[in-house]
């Protein structure tokens, strides 16, 4: 009879073990309007080991950043153990804190074993209701780093932790201006959830349907989410969604006036956004699809465009380190422009919409050229932008090419607009002609102290060629002449193009290896100073990797975008994508930085 009892228990409790074991995805509502997932490194580790982050990572720098975490680590305790001291903290709150940070210091590790998952939704732009939850899948019975983490947070912000009791949950809280941070486990997933809705309405939100019922709808059902699910085109660490359609009706929702201004900028033609990140052997893949079908307005039509091929990218420097080109119609885009400030302007202030044509009038009057009819008309539909070092110094290497439609018109007008900046800024501005290689060129001369630039630009060969000093021109005049030799693709980048769409309405290569070198040989020079200011540091500058070992398994980044008249596609084949160019001037300014950081971490 007891083994009867205890299997119809078993039976009973099965719907809520299985809830508690479940997806961390049936945790969030079907309704989330944006939605991130990245698996974490361990359950890609065979791929991730493949590429050539990975393989960079298992060498000197691998060792380098994590001794380095580790000396964060212990820089951040002292730091808050002096700062907490002196600001009157008392010793046994001090002792916890030190405890929390500790233990806090844990989470990056952990959430780079199992990754994460960010939700957000918006429910009304009235008032406004919102929720942005975090998830820490398979975080375990007791995420201990999370919890300090945020324990520590609250420490620090002198706010108060509070328990939240709902059913057989208990969640922890904290008020900051009445935006709730509550988090609590759910089986073996920690959530965090933030927000202007107070702990018990978040709870209740999640829990207030049973189950086991029938009539929960999580994102599970959600068909971008399926979307995501289906996706087999290459193994996947990272997917993302953004319901771009959703978000536009709830804005729409706001009045009759805002709804009409997202029809008339043609914000009601996308749709959705979806997005997966993974690898293919060596190479880190990604791919962005962003659905906006036919017939597009408004902002939408400056997308448009017709497709080329590598063979139209006009002669670059050999050795670029960066370049790009894509379609833009400048004088489409002067005219969405002008009409979409028209439209925004009719709601936040009516009174100020005859004068925005009146700025263009002004404009043309100063620069003395129609600007619209001699200047951008002139124009072709493409531009392209490029960064080589021999060509000028840190950010000063960058060319813009603009192709060209009508070469005497655009001279002409160009000539006189250069004239008229000069003449409306009051400068004393001299325009140069020059014969360089048998084309006629132009240098801009401006009689100021401190103007260190001497900008000039050609028009040959159908591309309107602008740099800040002569010699980026002249090169161009070479090159296209054949009197000097052009960047072509290299084996690795032709192998990375031949997995990509033959024609596109943009591309862009970078290589990261001359940013990582630059940065990595700069470094020791650095990290000898913030030693020479701090004689207690303990950061070694000789674990610092050098830079042909941290860069041996790298090669150039190449992302195309086509475009299907339904949907604009974003496909990038990367060895290691930087947030910036870290050849331009930023680099120092980084170094600078780095080194004020480390008289103190270190």
């Amino acid at each position: 009879m007891k083994r009867r009892s205890g299997f119809a228990l078993l039976l009973l409790l099965l719907p809520v073990l299985a809830y508690a074991q479940e997806a961390p995805e049936q945790l969030l509502p079907a309704t989330t309007q944006v939605y991130l997932r990245w698996d974490g490194v361990d359950a890609h580790r065979a791929s991730y080991d493949k590429s050539g982050l990975g393989q960079m990572m298992q060498g000197d720098t691998g060792g380098f950043v994590a001794s380095l975490y580790g000396q964060l680590q212990d820089g951040l305790s002292a730091l808050l153990t002096v700062d907490q001291l002196l600001g009157g903290v008392a010793p046994d709150k001090l002792a916890k804190m030190q405890a929390d940070a500790a233990e806090a210091s844990k989470l990056l590790s952990a959430v780079s074993k199992k990754g994460f998952i960010l939700a957000a939704e918006v429910r009304n732009v009235e008032g406004p209701e919102w929720q942005v939850t975090l998830i820490l899948p398979d975080a375990g019975p007791k995420p201990g780093p999370l919890a300090s983490a945020l324990r520590l947070v609250a420490s620090l912000s002198k706010l108060s932790v509070k328990d939240v009791k709902s059913g057989d949950f208990t969640a922890h809280s904290i008020n900051a201006d009445s935006i709730y941070t509550t988090w609590w486990q759910e089986g073996n997933h920690a959530i965090v959830a933030v927000g202007p809705d107070k702990p018990e309405d978040v709870l209740e939100r999640l829990h207030g349907v049973k189950p086991q019922s029938k009539e929960r709808i999580t994102l599970a059902q959600n068909p971008l989410f399926k979307r995501l699910k289906s996706f087999d085109k290459f193994e996947t660490s990272a997917r993302a969604f953004v319901d771009s359609a959703a978000l536009v009706k709830l804005a729409a929702s706001r009045s009759k006036e805002f709804d009409k201004l997202l029809k008339d900028l043609g914000l009601d033609g996308l749709k959705s956004l979806v997005f997966y990140s993974g690898f293919d052997g060596a190479a880190e893949r990604g791919l962005v699809e962003w659905d906006m079908p036919a017939p597009r307005k408004g902002l939408l039509t400056l997308l448009n465009g017709k497709a080329f091929t590598l063979a139209d990218v006009p002669p670059l420097p050999p050795d670029v380190i960066s370049w790009s080109m894509t379609n833009f119609d400048t004088g489409a885009f002067y005219d969405v422009g002008l009409e979409a400030a028209e439209n925004v302007a009719a709601i936040v202030a009516p009174e100020q919409v005859g004068k925005i044509k009146g700025y263009s009038k002004l404009a043309d009057e100063a620069l003395g050229v129609d600007l619209r009819k001699d200047l951008l008309d002139s124009l072709g539909d493409k531009v392209a932008l490029y960064t080589s070092p021999s060509e000028g110094p840190l950010a000063l290497g960058q060319t813009l090419m603009l192709k060209v439609k009508n070469a005497k018109k655009l001279q002409e007008s160009l000539d006189q607009a250069v004239k008229g900046i000069g003449k409306a800024t009051g400068a004393d501005v001299t325009l140069t002609k020059k014969t360089y290689h048998g084309v006629e060129m132009r240098e801009v001369h401006v009689a100021q102290q401190g103007f260190l630039f001497v900008p000039s630009y050609v028009i040959y060969k159908d591309w309107l060629v602008i740099a800040p000093f002569p010699q980026q021109v002249q090169a161009y005049i070479l090159r296209a002449k054949g009197e000097l030799t052009a960047w072509k693709p290299d084996q690795r980048v032709k192998q990375s193009l031949a997995d990509l769409p033959k024609e596109f309405i943009s591309i862009s290569y970078s290589d990261p290896r001359p940013s990582v070198k630059e940065i990595l040989s700069i470094a020791p020079l650095i990290a000898g100073t913030a030693n020479s200011f701090a004689p207690d540091s303990k950061f070694e500058v000789g674990s610092l990797p050098n830079a042909q070992e941290a860069t041996r398994h790298l090669f150039p980044n190449v992302s195309v975008t086509s475009d299907d008249g339904k949907t604009l596609r974003l496909e990038t084949r990367a060895s290691l994508q930087l947030p910036f160019d870290l050849t331009g001037i930023d680099t120092y300014g980084i170094f600078i930085f780095l080194g004020y950081f480390g008289r103190f971490a270190f």
